[in-house]
């Protein structure tokens, strides 16, 4: 099941336009009707269920698809992450030998008005976000990422499963996430990830997101 990952004032703001749009459909409805409505006031009623039945429905098309268009996410103040990102992570893991860890990574965004969830991908190992939060701090604007997940090496024989967190800014007009991340082996290290496709099917793997995405 995924969490709701809405700000009080994003929530805030999708309830007081579903009860504007609810309003007037009411108020046009009534005008419309006006003179019967004079004759049976109870008729209200049903108007007033035509008006949320309509913003029921602009509602959940919004929440699924126009959500995404962006003149509307500027205007609901919610950004959007939703497809596939592709870049690096750098770790303070020490490999045999010594050198540190540099590699490709794919992070794969699933991302509704009010849910989010994090795929992270590389050759040996998958993470899986199981709290995520999109908030924008007012004072710089800033839109951040965070999340905790829990990581795997289904692969590996005796792979160890492990979990951490990610704290990651949008920039570049949201085209670009950059920050840090933690686990509990203990590590922790920098992502650095590009949006390549806002197409998010067919993607379950590394393998998958390489012969799709060719570097």
């Amino acid at each position: 099941m995924s969490n709701l990952t809405l700000t009080k004032a994003e929530l805030t703001r999708l309830l007081s336009v579903f009860t504007w749009i609810s309003f007037g459909i009411f108020a046009l409805i009534a005008f419309i009707q006006l003179e019967t409505l004079q004759k049976d006031y109870w008729l209200s009623l049903r108007y007033m269920s035509y008006g949320i039945a309509a913003a029921s429905a602009a509602l959940f098309f919004f929440i699924t698809w126009a959500w995404k268009w962006s003149w509307v996410a500027r205007l609901m103040r919610r950004s959007v992450v939703h497809g596939v990102w592709a870049g690096r992570l750098q770790s303070d893991f020490k490999k045999e030998g010594g050198g540190s860890v540099d590699l490709p990574i794919v992070f794969v965004i699933r991302q509704t008005y009010l849910t989010l969830s994090v795929r992270s991908l590389t050759r040996s190992q998958r993470g899986t976000s199981s709290l995520e939060a999109l908030s924008r701090d007012e004072k710089t604007q800033d839109t951040h990422l965070s999340y905790v997940f829990k990581l795997d090496q289904p692969w590996v024989p005796g792979g160890k499963y492990g979990s951490g967190a990610g704290e990651l800014r949008l920039e570049a007009s949201d085209t670009i996430l950059r920050g840090v991340y933690w686990t509990d082996s203990p590590t922790h290290g920098t992502l650095r990830l590009k949006r390549v496709s806002p197409d998010v099917e067919g993607i379950s793997c590394f393998e998958d997101a390489l012969r799709k995405f060719p570097a």
